[in-house]
């Protein structure tokens, strides 16, 4: 289990990710996945770590600062697989004014537990990618046990009934799911779920490109928010950024922590800088010493630099 950030999320601000589930612990293995192949594909609920570790980390980093703008479970795996998610959230609500916003694919949602406890998050997000049994296998291939039919089904008898804000987020795949046809299936779909927003995205983070998640462009966007209606916002950006070298030092602790969150997730130059306060010179010699190190790479994409690191479980010495 591990604490990151906050880090800057383009869906909800400065984020303090809450990581409750092993590496790559999912029912899915979306092709789109940022962090790679699932390791464990399951869909049993455990009770990885206990909640009163993950709350004695969590209040140490928000003693830390700075103050997130939410606190999100999300992060290496899917967060409905852990078996004590209601009761967690209960007593991450006691120790912040940060709302705790739970980030799911869906897919556990018929589970009784795993619904209650999504009803408790200040601000649900689940996602939605396909509107139909062949899609939703193409892209996110799910643990074989699942059934997309009563996933959909739990999905709106949930969001429905949530007290809070909903936020669906709908991750759209050059040829695969962007035509419209496809699009308008999910928006039949989204027309049937209680949401506040819906965000409509792309991979413009590098998944494993091997795997077919390729972007769709800006124009493919402006059709899918026509189709899914007022609610729908696009929230892939396409901008360029470019590193630029810098002096090597020795690795110290802002080295490691900005390491850590390339282990998450890939980030921009801005990300890092905005994440973790530093200046865009600061952040360029950390990234020039972790290069060096052969401990993380820079992703060259049409929608920019991205750094990610090149082993989940290589460790600074």
């Amino acid at each position: 289990m591990r604490i990151y950030g906050p880090v800057p999320s383009r869906r909800f601000g400065l984020s303090l990710g809450v990581d409750i589930v092993p590496h790559k612990t999912c029912p899915l293995d979306c092709i789109y996945c940022q962090l790679g192949e699932t390791d464990c594909l399951q869909i049993e609920s455990e009770e990885f770590y206990t909640v009163e570790e993950i709350i004695a980390d969590v209040k140490e980093a928000l003693a830390e600062g700075p103050a997130p703008d939410v606190i999100t479970l999300a992060g290496s795996g899917e967060p409905g697989l852990y078996s004590r998610l209601g009761e967690l959230i209960d007593e991450l609500k006691k120790l912040s004014d940060a709302p705790v916003l739970l980030i799911t694919n869906a897919v556990l949602l018929p589970n009784p537990d795993m619904a209650a406890a999504a009803l408790k998050a200040d601000i649900l997000a689940p996602s939605l990618d396909a509107g139909d049994k062949e899609t939703f296998e193409r892209i996110n291939k799910p643990h074989p046990d699942l059934n997309f039919d009563k996933i959909v089904d739990a999905l709106i008898r949930v969001t429905n009934a949530h007290p809070g804000e909903v936020r669906l987020e709908v991750m759209l795949i050059k040829d695969i799911n962007d035509d419209r046809e496809s699009i308008e299936k999910i928006a039949a779909i989204a027309r049937q779920i209680k949401c506040d927003r819906i965000d409509i995205n792309t991979p413009v983070r590098p998944p494993v490109p091997e795997r077919g998640a390729l972007p769709c462009d800006e124009d493919t966007l402006a059709l899918a928010k026509s189709i899914l209606g007022p609610k729908a916002v696009p929230i892939a950006t396409f901008e360029k950024r470019h590193r630029t070298p810098a002096q090597k030092h020795e690795f110290n602790d802002v080295d490691k922590n900005v390491r850590e969150t390339l282990m998450r997730r890939p980030c921009t130059l801005k990300d890092i800088c905005d994440s973790h306060n530093l200046s865009e010179a600061h952040a360029q010699n950390i990234l020039k010493r972790l290069k060096d190190a052969d401990m993380i790479q820079a992703d060259f994409t049409e929608q920019g630099t991205f750094y990610r690191s090149k082993g989940k479980n290589s460790t600074l010495l």
